[in-house]
């Protein structure tokens, strides 16, 4: 005995079978209808090849051509997009070329520069900002170079134990912000 699933997997496959089969007889007809009857007075013989193609005759391409073409032009588009993005690849390329060869050879112009890591706490400024600035002469000053100037910076939370060990999280008025060179470019 066979079961109500098994029955019904095979009535499922015999279904697609017979609609796949109606598919393709479909298909057939189409590309048959699409293609020009010509009758057989018509046809040149293997002994008469035709000299040029007649210039007055209305050549209707069939489905397969038209199918060839739309590929052709596709491939021609993508082909020329892709060049074209090439293009903006290479000007990119060569601006980046030049922008880091101006900048290198502006740093070593300078006569003893060095890049020097550091850690020198900037004070607070005027503005109430940091001065990255002149903490960056400091620790360059302080490497026996005579000015300096920042390349990086890291700024830190900075909070009291008491603040910490407390449930409730810090605000703004128990904890302060510390600001730090940590590369600079002495001279």
């Amino acid at each position: 005995m066979t079961s109500r699933s098994e029955k019904l997997e095979t009535g499922v496959g015999a279904a697609l079978a017979c609609a796949l089969v109606v598919a393709c007889a479909v298909l057939m007809g189409v590309c048959a209808l699409a293609q020009e009857a010509r009758p057989p007075a018509d046809i040149p013989a293997a002994a008469n090849p035709p000299a040029a193609s007649d210039p007055n005759s209305t050549a209707r391409p069939g489905f397969v051509d038209s199918v060839g073409r739309w590929f052709e032009d596709g491939t021609t588009k993508l082909k020329s997009d892709l060049q074209g993005a090439q293009q903006s690849l290479d000007q990119l390329a060569d601006q980046t070329r030049d922008a880091a060869k101006e900048a290198t050879g502006a740093v070593m112009e300078l006569p003893n520069a060095r890049v020097v890591p550091v850690r020198e706490r900037c004070v607070v400024a005027a503005n109430g900002g940091p001065d990255c600035q002149a903490a960056a002469m400091t620790a360059c000053r302080g490497k026996g170079f005579g000015t300096g100037k920042s390349l990086d910076t890291r700024s830190e939370q900075k909070c009291s134990a008491r603040v910490l060990l407390k449930v409730r999280p810090p605000s703004d008025a128990d904890c302060s912000t510390e600001t730090f060179v940590t590369r600079a470019l002495c001279q």
